[in-house]
């Protein structure tokens, strides 16, 4: 009989649901808050919301560092106390200036919490079962979008956008309760088992040295260009966040019910991941990522082409398509990277093509939804929509370039 996890496991996950729940459930509307509650520009919208999302996917490097040193649980309790005064803050006190900070406050405490739970899932699995404690993370996830983005449709149908945010204030308080007096300090399940010192945590590098070593890692010029590239993929999926609640609410239906058509996505990828999984295998990395990416435009395309709420949820369900080809393969192909026992610095580096996407995100869908989706006047979303799936098409072409370039070359040398 497999050997069981510990409660600090459960402990984590639950804090992960709560977590998620928080946060889809806030930043599926806050383009719609930040405009109609707090009266932002459509440019500042975008900004905001690239700013946001490029801190939020930085911050863990720093924040992981610290949180090695200072221990995972008052990590959790900092990570918690700053998410439930972040949204309290864009709750009470819907001003530019303060929301702005919050959100940065927000971003901030995600990269003390995101290290910590996955790095709980890893200590706390028993041996040969971290791929069943990353299943049950994966579902927290999942389960969190769902539920999280259900009851925001809900707050913001019966009371207004803006107080969505109350429940992601509760979400953070029942996770910041389980953080302080649930919630152990984990110790290594399979060194204990093996005989070894459990107590004893692998030596953490040091900030400065882990800042060393992605630097080395981005000296690799193919490593690099693989990462700016496929910027573009992260580009197209911020638009849903960005562009999709303003699309929806000014040009197809005011009330919409943005929250639950967004939720095709998750859905699909829980039918079809194993299937989709299954048929990928036969095609190399590269090849996967780039019809990844293709179907992506297709689901921009898609999106401008069919003006509707069906027509919403049609690219919603082919995105989800795009995701479950691309996601599996663009992490294997980052670890083919990495020299003998520097697997963990590379994949630390996953984040920099989704911080640099969702930041020209905001930058570019603000002036364009301006110009072609404003709140009163004539509107062309398809020109939108198909600039950004252009966008896709030059992601994929740079792909197809890159492997020319770049994958050939190496395969020709490894014959000789």
């Amino acid at each position: 009989m497999p050997e069981k996890f510990p409660p600090t496991f459960y402990y984590a996950n639950a804090i992960e649901l709560f977590e998620r729940m928080a946060h889809y459930g806030f930043y599926i509307g806050l383009a719609l808050y930040l405009s109609t509650v707090v009266g932002m520009s459509d440019i500042e919208v975008g900004m905001t919301l690239g700013n946001f999302r490029f801190v939020g996917s930085l911050a863990p490097i720093p924040c992981g560092a610290i949180a090695d040193r200072i221990s995972f649980k008052r990590s959790l309790i900092i990570a918690f106390a700053g998410y439930a005064t972040a949204y309290a803050t864009v709750l009470l006190v819907p001003q530019k200036g303060f929301v702005i900070a919050a959100l940065m406050l927000a971003a901030i405490s995600g990269g003390f919490m995101k290290p910590v739970i996955t790095g709980t899932v890893i200590r706390t699995s028993p041996p040969g079962r971290q791929t069943d404690g990353f299943a049950v993370f994966y579902r927290m996830v999942n389960s969190g979008s769902v539920v999280g983005k259900t009851i925001a449709y809900f707050v913001r149908w019966l009371v207004g956008i803006r107080f969505v945010a109350t429940t992601s204030v509760v979400a953070s308080l029942a996770s910041l309760g389980i953080a302080a007096f649930l919630y152990k300090e984990p110790t290594d399940v399979a060194a204990q088992t093996d005989g070894g010192d459990a107590s004893k945590k692998p030596r953490s590098p040091a900030l400065g040295e882990l800042l060393r070593g992605y630097k080395d890692a981005l000296k690799n010029p193919r490593f690099t260009a693989f990462l700016l590239i496929f910027a573009g993929y992260y580009f197209m999926i911020e638009q849903f966040y960005m562009t999709f609640p303003q699309y929806m609410t000014r040009h197809i239906d005011k009330d919409a019910p943005l929250e639950i058509i967004t939720l095709i996505n998750p859905a699909t990828i829980a039918i079809g991941q194993g299937v989709v999984t299954k048929i990928m295998k036969r095609f190399s990395p590269v090849t996967t990522m780039i019809l990844g990416v293709l179907i992506g435009s297709l689901s921009m395309a898609t999106m401008g082409l069919m003006p509707t709420i069906a027509g919403a949820c049609l690219s919603g369900a082919i995105f989800a398509i795009a995701e479950m080809t691309f996601s599996p393969r663009f992490y294997d192909f980052i670890g083919s990277f990495a020299p003998k026992g520097k697997a963990g610095m590379y994949m630390g580096l996953a984040f920099v093509p989704s911080a640099i996407g969702a930041w020209i995100g905001g930058q570019v869908s603000g002036p364009l939804i301006k110009e072609y989706l404003p709140k009163e006047g004539p509107r062309n979303p398809l020109l939108i929509w198909s600039i950004y799936a252009g966008l896709g098409l030059v992601c994929a072409a740079g792909m197809l370039v890159y492997r020319q370039m770049t994958l050939r070359p190496i395969v020709a040398s490894n014959k000789d």
